[in-house]
């Protein structure tokens, strides 16, 4: 991060009624653009890219229009840092080759992922332009790349899947490399995937991490508008090897992830979401501790692993994934248990991932409809100021 967006963050989060450093900037929707490779490398690198996976997040209930939240991410980051967002409508227009993609976003100062209607687990329900399968393998692409990112809804479930699928994938790389200690491993990370069930109120959804529903599955109640936010309640899961219940604890308790701050330190937190699925907490406990099995046998054969052609990209992988937070019922009982996620590699880099989304407000307004709050009320905003954590959190 910049010193200067250091400074302007710490500006905006210090208290809830200074005036506005960057003084009155008029309402900025963001630049669209369809081909990433054509921005000039230096607006990239000053700009805010976010990625739209579909048209609109999901239907405003007062009058069924698309809510377009991308727009609201360009006017906080305006407001806020007085930066410029690219956004890439990559539902209609794609990402190319998502490697190539991956790299070039890794050049802007963040990389945010908005929400959509699809069904992760049903890879039909996506746009031609953008499938699932695009769509979850630049996500993996960026996470090799230890590039930090922010997903928000689709792409926070999306975050999920390509969890399972890296490892999958570094699961046949290992196996591949015929060398003892990285077989052992890959063998131990499948057995514990292939016995391992996603269990929902409503029965046993998955069983095995193979299964479509393993990530991410319907939740037994909708999501709602205006939901508290809550912190993550380590429970014990009886189906869950403790051993990897344990290493989601030893993450938990080693990084300090930025809504635990923003729950610990704002008021009572509201958020708006519109999904009716959710990510299995199975599953991120699962990825954690497949992510710690892949850390330790790579840094204790590191010169091996730098190696052998297959294993070299595995290097730069995740070495955790942290549930942050949770949403309930009115009546207390769980309604999403993996509301956020932080996602964390060596060095101290982070990425946050949200079921909810923080850029909107109860209206569901979006900037090119009017919403452009003033520079006070998005600091007495709880949830404006925890997007404004997330960014600080995720900006390189």
């Amino acid at each position: 991060m910049t010193s200067a967006a250091r400074v302007l963050f710490e500006a905006f989060l210090s208290d809830r009624d200074s005036p506005n450093p960057l003084g009155e900037r008029p309402p900025t929707p963001g630049r669209r653009v369809e081909d990433l490779a054509s921005v000039d490398p230096v607006d990239l690198a000053q700009s805010i890219l976010v990625v739209e996976p579909w048209n609109h997040v999901g239907e405003r209930p007062s009058d069924q229009s698309g809510v377009i939240a991308s727009e609201n991410i360009a006017y906080i980051a305006d407001q806020i840092l007085g930066v410029g967002t690219l956004i890439v409508p990559a539902w209609r227009s794609g990402v190319g080759d998502p490697g190539c993609f991956a790299e070039l976003a890794s050049r802007a100062m963040l990389v945010a992922f908005e929400g959509g209607e699809p069904d992760v687990h049903v890879a039909d329900s996506f746009s031609e332009a953008y499938p699932r399968s695009a769509a979850t393998k630049t996500l993996v692409e960026l996470m090799l790349r230890g590039v930090p990112f922010i997903g928000i809804c689709l792409s926070h479930q999306l975050a999920a899947q390509a969890h399972v699928e890296l490892v999958r994938d570094a699961v046949r790389r290992l196996e591949s490399s015929e060398h003892g200690a990285f077989v052992e491993v890959s063998r131990r990370i499948a057995e514990v995937g292939a016995n391992l069930q996603v269990k929902k109120g409503y029965g046993t959804i998955a069983k095995s991490w193979s299964d479509e529903t393993f990530a991410v599955a319907k939740n037994e109640e909708v999501s709602h508008s205006n939901t508290r936010l809550s912190p993550y309640i380590n429970t014990e899961l009886d189906h869950v090897p403790t051993m990897v219940s344990e290493a989601h604890r030893v993450v938990a308790q080693k990084y300090e992830a930025i809504i635990d701050t923003a729950l610990r330190y704002e008021n009572e937190l509201r958020i708006q979401a519109f999904h009716g699925n959710e990510v299995s907490e199975e599953s991120v406990r699962f990825v954690c501790w497949a992510y710690q099995q892949i850390q330790h046998v790579m840094t204790a054969y590191s010169l091996d692993a730098a190696s052998i052609p297959q294993i070299q990209g595995l290097m730069g992988a995740p070495i955790g994934v942290e549930i942050l937070a949770s949403t309930h019922t009115q009546s207390g009982d769980p309604l999403c248990e993996v509301a956020a996620t932080g996602i964390y590699w060596e060095g101290g880099k982070t990425a946050v991932t949200t079921q909810f989304h923080p850029e909107l407000d109860e209206s569901l307004l979006t900037t090119s409809q009017g919403w452009a709050p003033a520079w006070e009320d998005m600091k007495r905003s709880d949830g404006i100021r925890l997007l404004a954590r997330m960014l600080c959190a995720c900006l390189r």
